[in-house]
């Protein structure tokens, strides 16, 4: 492919990207150019919600990073996956939509974030959401592209979850984005009946038919050209390049936004002298702040409960393909975390400061994700994360290491810990005892604090949520300013999750979504001054 040029160039054709990408295409004043560097989103496994299965770990739709070890964590490394085709991450994870707590945009504002306090941050929800059943509800949207629905047909074991939250003093939810985030439900997600309904289809495609806005796919930006601060082309990992007129976004999320910077020459200076990169703006903050939300899992196994390769469950199997393909319902239909909720692990709290992912489905507990067997899984993550990581390069290629540093702060082992309790009671309560099986792991003899911290340490993970690292604010060492332009740079933006300054109470799909619409649209303000 010879040199094309530009007005704008978005790199990262993720749930951040695709939302830029609409909004800078939709004036008509400029060229605009995304570039992804997976293929399309048209692989049928990611338009059939339970078929995401098949698309974590997969060689072709995920990064597969991982974390450096944790050396208190029993040496271990941590999976980071990230979507690597049309929509990101919101093509490859659960659908699961949640915005998070007024109070989590307020707190962005109190750091720095100028402008991004939640009642700015609510009237983007509401202008990209279309959700009718709570049409009638003035927090909710109802005119967006973007399709939030109830799940199609929940697994009974929803219900019984719920009656083991009543019975335990969590009340239920019928919507985590209505005034009180706390109880246990069912999620709602990003479907548009019964299909997968991302960024790339809610505001991606309605955008291509526009003469303005060009997609390339399989192209893996590597490095930014620069004449002096000011970007003027990037180059692809085939030697592709592309030049920029006017101005450059990166929108390639909290793990590849800081490398492809450092790559570049933007970053700490003298970890990037070490590498021979040569530098182009000393920003010591690049790649700082990383956090997610550790979770650790409970696993049941066994039984006729829950989905799962078994001759018990051989029928609904057969069915599945029926029930999708004329009702858009049953197995296929499913997001596999289905449902969940929020809760406080002490009842002195004043809000939430756990979640639970529910998957009424059997999952391997040594490493494999697909067993045979029927059973139930759930997880626990801190809301809120004291722990702070970091992210570097591995060589001037621009590889990430990622050091997520997890379960540093004693604050997050305490409460990880608590929650993890609370989760085995709910999983205890007699409403489960119809639906009763095995706990797998951590197992019927890990009572004690010690040994349940045993178990955290030994099975920790996270909730696929990373943020931060070009943490935005009004501080000098801030990486991007509340317009999300890149200090220190002429024409750079970064318009992604690794700008929230501290992690939001819940899945981040929604947030980075929000946010890359309200950055996008300053950005157009910002141009037309």
């Amino acid at each position: 492919m010879g040199d094309r040029t530009f007005d704008i160039v978005i790199v990262g054709g993720g749930s951040a990207g695709c939302v830029v990408a609409e909004t800078l295409s939709r004036c008509g004043r400029f060229n605009v150019c995304l570039i992804e560097a997976g293929p399309p989103d048209r692989d049928p496994r990611i338009k059939i919600p339970f078929g995401l299965i098949g698309l974590m770990k997969h060689r072709t739709f995920d990064w597969r990073f991982e974390s450096r070890a944790h050396a208190h964590l029993s040496n271990r490394v941590v999976p980071v996956p990230r979507g690597r085709t049309l929509g990101g991450s919101g093509s490859i994870n659960s659908m699961v939509y949640i915005r998070g707590r007024p109070n989590d945009y307020d707190r962005w504002a109190e750091l720095g974030a100028t402008g991004w306090g939640w009642k700015e941050c609510l009237a983007w929800f509401r202008r990209q959401e279309n959700n009718a059943r709570l049409r009638d509800d003035p927090l909710h949207g109802v005119d967006g592209p973007l399709h939030v629905q109830d799940l199609p047909s929940p697994h009974p074991l929803l219900e019984i979850w719920q009656r083991a939250g009543e019975a335990g003093g969590i009340a239920r939810s019928c919507d985590f984005n209505g005034q009180s985030q706390e109880g246990l439900g069912v999620y709602q997600t990003t479907m548009r009946n019964g299909r997968r309904w991302s960024a790339a289809d809610a505001f991606l495609r309605p955008a291509t038919k526009r003469p303005n806005l060009t997609v390339l796919t399989g192209i893996d930006i590597r490095r930014i050209e620069f004449d002096g601060r000011r970007a003027v082309a990037v180059h692809g990992r085939r030697s592709e390049r592309i030049g920029i007129r006017q101005h450059l976004v990166l929108s390639t999320g909290a793990i590849a936004s800081p490398a492809l910077l450092m790559a570049s020459g933007v970053g700490p200076g003298d970890h990037l002298q070490s590498l021979g990169i040569d530098v182009v703006h000393d920003s010591p903050s690049v790649g700082r702040n990383l956090h997610d939300h550790p979770a650790v899992a409970v696993f049941h196994g066994g039984g006729r409960h829950g989905y799962g390769l078994s001759l018990s469950a051989l029928p609904s199997l057969i069915a599945a393909p029926f029930q999708y393909a004329w009702r858009r319902r049953g197995l296929l239909a499913s997001n596999t975390v289905e449902g969940g909720g929020f809760a406080r692990s002490d009842a002195t709290l004043a809000e939430p400061d756990v979640q639970f992912h529910l998957i009424p489905a059997r999952l391997g507990h040594k490493g494999r994700m697909i067993v045979t067997g029927r059973g139930y899984y759930c997880d626990v993550c801190v809301l809120k994360p004291r722990s702070r990581g970091r992210l570097m390069l591995k060589d001037p290629t621009g590889a990430p290491d990622i050091d997520l540093n997890l379960l540093s702060d004693p604050h997050d082992r305490a409460t990880l810990l608590q929650g993890l309790k609370t989760l085995r009671a709910l999983r205890a309560s007699p409403a489960f005892d119809p639906v009763r099986s095995k706990e797998l792991a951590p197992g019927p003899d890990a009572v004690s604090d010690e040994a349940l911290t045993d178990y955290i340490h030994a099975r920790l993970g996270t909730a696929y949520h990373p943020v931060g690292t070009c943490r935005m604010g009004s501080d000098p060492e801030a990486v991007v300013a509340p317009d999300l332009s890149v200090n220190g740079l002429a024409n750079v933006r970064v318009i992604d999750a690794s700008v929230m300054p501290e992690i939001v109470a819940g899945n981040t799909n929604a947030p980075t979504m929000m946010l890359a619409g309200k950055g996008a649209q300053g950005m157009l303000a910002s141009i037309d001054v």
